[in-house]
């Protein structure tokens, strides 16, 4: 994939970017947080440079950070060039060359935590910051919000039961890896999908 050129900025710590990914055939979104240590990419897709230093200004970036062991994307170019260390969940491990494994439940950057959603892709997790959820490929926002079709699923069954657990988290913005952020009562719209599915769970 070309670099992009351009992110967007959802909120004062809180920014976008995304780009069509021939391989796949599909648009495949990334987010940059700002924490208490710095940024934090997560799913990166390329970014020019010159647009990452408009965006870290005087700030800096800390890490790269992976919902599942398939969105390695641009992370080795941003960890050579940023000089920083990638950070994946443990039931990735097989799949990317992580600096440092992630446990559910762990608190990174002294405020993003981790929630695991097995069934999905490999090691898929969550992070969860001051009312903002990032998704990997649990939850998709191409054409609507839906939850990742079963034939991308290790277990279909397993990641709808993942999912519920979504609805005891506060959270009004959730960024996705594939599709544009939902920006207001987000947490209310996942509820509703994940609620809406629980009467038809999937096959195995």
């Amino acid at each position: 994939m070309k670099p992009v050129p351009e992110y967007h900025q959802i909120t004062d710590d809180l920014f976008i970017w995304h780009g069509y990914n021939p391989e796949c055939k599909t648009d495949c979104d990334s987010t940059a947080i700002r924490t208490q240590d710095g940024f934090v990419l997560i799913d990166p897709v390329r970014l020019e440079e010159q647009a990452i230093e408009r965006m870290v200004a005087d700030d800096r970036v800390c890490a790269v950070l992976l919902t599942n062991g398939n969105h390695l994307r641009g992370s080795l170019y941003e960890k050579e060039r940023l000089d920083v260390p990638i950070y994946a969940p443990e039931g990735a491990r097989e799949g990317v060359p992580a600096d440092h494994l992630i446990r559910d439940g762990e608190v990174l950057f002294r405020e993003l935590k981790a929630i695991g959603l097995p069934g999905a892709g490999p090691g898929e997790t969550a992070y969860l910051a001051s009312g903002v959820l990032v998704v990997g490929d649990a939850l998709i926002n191409l054409d609507g919000l839906e939850i990742l079709p079963e034939k991308y699923c290790e277990n279909p069954t397993l990641l709808l039961q993942s999912l519920r657990a979504l609805g005891s988290l506060d959270f009004d913005i959730v960024c996705f890896a594939h599709g544009r952020p939902i920006v207001g009562r987000a947490g209310e719209k996942v509820a509703k999908i994940v609620g809406n599915l629980a009467g038809c769970a999937p096959s195995q």
